[in-house]
Protein backbone atom coordinates (compact mmCIF):
# COMPACT_ATOMS: atom_id res chain seq x y z
CA UNK A 1 0.00 0.00 0.00
CA UNK A 2 1.41 3.35 -1.07
CA UNK A 3 1.18 5.94 1.72
CA UNK A 4 0.74 8.84 -0.71
CA UNK A 5 -2.37 7.17 -2.12
CA UNK A 6 -3.70 6.59 1.40
CA UNK A 7 -3.33 10.25 2.30
CA UNK A 8 -4.86 11.25 -1.03
CA UNK A 9 -7.80 8.91 -0.39
CA UNK A 10 -8.60 10.37 3.02
CA UNK A 11 -8.20 13.95 1.75
CA UNK A 12 -5.07 14.99 3.64
CA UNK A 13 -2.87 15.25 0.55
CA UNK A 14 -4.05 16.84 -2.71
CA UNK A 15 -4.33 14.49 -5.68
CA UNK A 16 -1.62 14.85 -8.31
CA UNK A 17 0.63 16.69 -5.89
CA UNK A 18 4.02 15.59 -7.17
CA UNK A 19 5.21 19.22 -7.25
CA UNK A 20 3.85 20.08 -3.82
CA UNK A 21 7.25 20.23 -2.12
CA UNK A 22 8.35 22.82 -4.69
CA UNK A 23 5.26 24.88 -3.76
CA UNK A 24 6.15 24.67 -0.05
CA UNK A 25 9.72 25.78 -0.66
CA UNK A 26 8.58 28.64 -2.89
CA UNK A 27 6.06 29.74 -0.26
CA UNK A 28 8.67 29.58 2.46
CA UNK A 29 11.18 31.63 0.46
CA UNK A 30 8.56 34.25 -0.51
CA UNK A 31 7.38 34.50 3.11
CA UNK A 32 10.95 35.02 4.27
CA UNK A 33 11.51 37.70 1.63
CA UNK A 34 8.36 39.56 2.72
CA UNK A 35 9.31 39.30 6.40
CA UNK A 36 12.92 40.40 5.95
CA UNK A 37 11.88 43.11 3.49
CA UNK A 38 9.52 44.63 6.05
CA UNK A 39 12.12 44.24 8.80
CA UNK A 40 14.84 45.97 6.78
CA UNK A 41 12.53 48.79 5.72
CA UNK A 42 11.63 49.50 9.34
CA UNK A 43 15.09 49.04 10.82
CA UNK A 44 16.78 51.34 8.30
CA UNK A 45 13.83 53.74 8.08
CA UNK A 46 14.30 53.69 4.32
CA UNK A 47 11.08 55.57 3.59
CA UNK A 48 9.06 58.41 5.10
CA UNK A 49 6.70 57.25 7.87
CA UNK A 50 3.49 57.06 5.84
CA UNK A 51 5.17 55.29 2.93
CA UNK A 52 6.83 52.95 5.40
CA UNK A 53 3.48 52.00 6.94
CA UNK A 54 1.93 51.46 3.51
CA UNK A 55 4.90 49.34 2.42
CA UNK A 56 4.76 47.14 5.52
CA UNK A 57 1.00 46.64 5.13
CA UNK A 58 1.43 45.74 1.45
CA UNK A 59 4.18 43.25 2.31
CA UNK A 60 1.95 41.75 5.02
CA UNK A 61 -0.92 41.35 2.54
CA UNK A 62 1.41 39.74 0.00
CA UNK A 63 2.61 37.34 2.68
CA UNK A 64 -0.97 36.43 3.62
CA UNK A 65 -1.75 35.70 -0.04
CA UNK A 66 1.43 33.62 -0.41
CA UNK A 67 0.60 31.58 2.69
CA UNK A 68 -3.02 31.05 1.66
CA UNK A 69 -1.94 29.88 -1.79
CA UNK A 70 1.20 27.87 -0.98
CA UNK A 71 0.48 26.39 2.44
CA UNK A 72 -3.32 26.27 2.75
CA UNK A 73 -3.83 25.54 -0.97
CA UNK A 74 -6.63 28.07 -1.31
CA UNK A 75 -6.21 28.63 -5.03
CA UNK A 76 -8.62 28.79 -7.94
CA UNK A 77 -10.01 25.25 -7.64
CA UNK A 78 -13.67 24.82 -6.80
CA UNK A 79 -13.05 23.16 -3.43
CA UNK A 80 -10.45 25.79 -2.59
CA UNK A 81 -12.98 28.56 -3.21
CA UNK A 82 -15.37 26.95 -0.75
CA UNK A 83 -12.60 26.76 1.85
CA UNK A 84 -11.68 30.37 1.14
CA UNK A 85 -15.28 31.47 1.69
CA UNK A 86 -15.37 29.56 4.98
CA UNK A 87 -12.09 31.20 6.02
CA UNK A 88 -13.45 34.63 5.06
CA UNK A 89 -16.59 34.11 7.13
CA UNK A 90 -14.49 32.97 10.11
CA UNK A 91 -12.25 36.04 9.82
CA UNK A 92 -15.30 38.31 9.56
CA UNK A 93 -16.82 36.77 12.68
CA UNK A 94 -13.57 37.20 14.59
CA UNK A 95 -13.35 40.85 13.52
CA UNK A 96 -16.96 41.45 14.59
CA UNK A 97 -16.33 39.80 17.98
CA UNK A 98 -13.11 41.70 18.66
CA UNK A 99 -14.38 45.10 17.51
CA UNK A 100 -17.71 44.59 19.30
CA UNK A 101 -15.94 43.67 22.53
CA UNK A 102 -13.65 46.70 22.29
CA UNK A 103 -16.61 48.96 21.60
CA UNK A 104 -18.53 47.61 24.59
CA UNK A 105 -15.51 47.97 26.89
CA UNK A 106 -14.89 51.52 25.71
CA UNK A 107 -18.53 52.51 26.27
CA UNK A 108 -18.60 50.86 29.70
CA UNK A 109 -15.45 52.72 30.66
CA UNK A 110 -17.03 56.03 29.66
CA UNK A 111 -20.31 55.28 31.44
CA UNK A 112 -18.78 53.88 34.62
CA UNK A 113 -16.13 56.55 35.21
CA UNK A 114 -17.66 59.48 37.14
CA UNK A 115 -16.74 63.04 36.27
CA UNK A 116 -14.84 65.27 38.70
CA UNK A 117 -18.05 67.15 39.51
CA UNK A 118 -19.82 63.89 40.40
CA UNK A 119 -16.87 62.82 42.56
CA UNK A 120 -16.80 66.17 44.41
CA UNK A 121 -20.55 65.94 45.02
CA UNK A 122 -20.19 62.43 46.36
CA UNK A 123 -17.31 63.45 48.61
CA UNK A 124 -19.24 66.40 50.02
CA UNK A 125 -22.34 64.25 50.65
CA UNK A 126 -20.36 61.51 52.37
CA UNK A 127 -18.06 63.76 54.35
CA UNK A 128 -14.92 62.37 52.74
CA UNK A 129 -13.68 58.81 52.51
Amino acid sequence: MNMNNYFEDIGLWPRGSHNISRQYVLGFVLSLLCTFGAFLLVMHQALPTQMLIISVVVLALVQVIVQLECFLHLGAQRSARARLIALGIAVLLIIILVLGSLWIMYNLNQRMTPSMQQMEQYMSNQGGF
